[in-house]
């Protein structure tokens, strides 16, 4: 048993040196893009939108800097393992040393994995509600272009007042406006277009972008966006619940089928087997 606990201190030793040794690595080579990215002078940026959410969520902001930062990470983990000394050594938690070492090293690996696995869908969460939020935003931009606003006033009014619909589309659409300050429209169009993995956003900047360069009817194009963006987003729901029964029938199998078969068929199983001579 000594031997078992020893061998997970050793283990949690060997994933502590590893883990310091990639943050180094991830370090270096961070320094070393970054250099080269300065040097090269690159004059085309990109939006990272993940970053956008993981800032406007508290949330967000507390797993990332969990994990990025070990010496966090081995503090939370060192607290946790005194916490637990502490109520060994006063009789307040009945647990032995050994079970703390195992109790320390199963909490050091959640809190190394854990982080990064809570971060994805956490975003993609917070990505369905800013589309959505989308359509909203859409016709709000319609109806102020309607009332004989611009543009680049009618995204920048929204959008300051756009944080009660989805903070991050308001962030987004606010950072659209703080580009096409500095230089124009249209390239910081092209800059949202560029940077988003999404349909929706990528069709209303090809939107607006027809609207500004080819001088269109901006009210009638941005209502047909805002029904064409509900469609598609009924569409998927419909694609979903079209799955639901894909999906239901192996628990259906496995948790009602073959328990009824056997209540159905154990009594006369059991009969034959009381009877039966073997």
């Amino acid at each position: 048993m000594n031997l078992f606990y020893l061998s997970l201190l050793l283990l949690g030793v060997i994933l502590i040196a590893l883990a310091v040794r990639q943050l180094l690595l991830w370090k270096k080579n961070q320094q070393f893009i970054s250099s080269e990215t300065n040097d090269s002078q690159v004059i085309q940026t990109q939006l990272d939108y993940r970053e956008m959410i993981i800032d406007n969520s508290q949330w967000l902001r507390f797993l990332r800097r969990l994990d990025e930062d070990l010496t966090l990470k081995l503090r939370i983990c060192a607290f946790f393992a005194g916490g637990l000394l502490v109520g060994s050594f006063t009789h307040l938690l009945s647990i032995s040393l050994p079970s703390v070492a195992v109790c320390t090293m199963l909490f050091l690996v959640a809190i190394i994995v854990l982080p990064a696995l809570l971060t994805g869908p956490v975003i993609k969460t917070k990505i369905k509600l800013m589309l959505d939020a989308l359509p909203y935003f859409v016709d709000l931009t319609a109806v102020c272009v309607q009332a004989g606003m611009t543009v680049e006033s009618a995204i920048k009014f929204i959008a300051e007042r756009s944080d009660e619909l989805d903070i991050n589309l308001g962030s987004l659409m606010r950072h659209l406006i703080k580009r096409a300050e500095v230089s124009g429209l249209e390239d910081a169009l092209m800059e949202i277009y560029r940077s988003m993995d999404q349909t929706e956003l990528r069709m209303f900047c090809s939107t607006l972008q027809q609207s500004v360069h080819y001088g269109t009817s901006l009210y009638e194009n941005l209502m047909e966006l805002s029904k064409d963006i509900r469609m598609m987003q009924l569409l998927e729901s419909e694609e979903k619940i079209g799955k639901l029964s894909a999906k239901m029938s192996v628990p259906l199998i496995l948790f009602i089928m073959f328990p009824i078969t056997i209540l159905i068929a154990a009594p006369g199983i059991l009969r034959i087997m009381k009877n039966a001579i073997f």
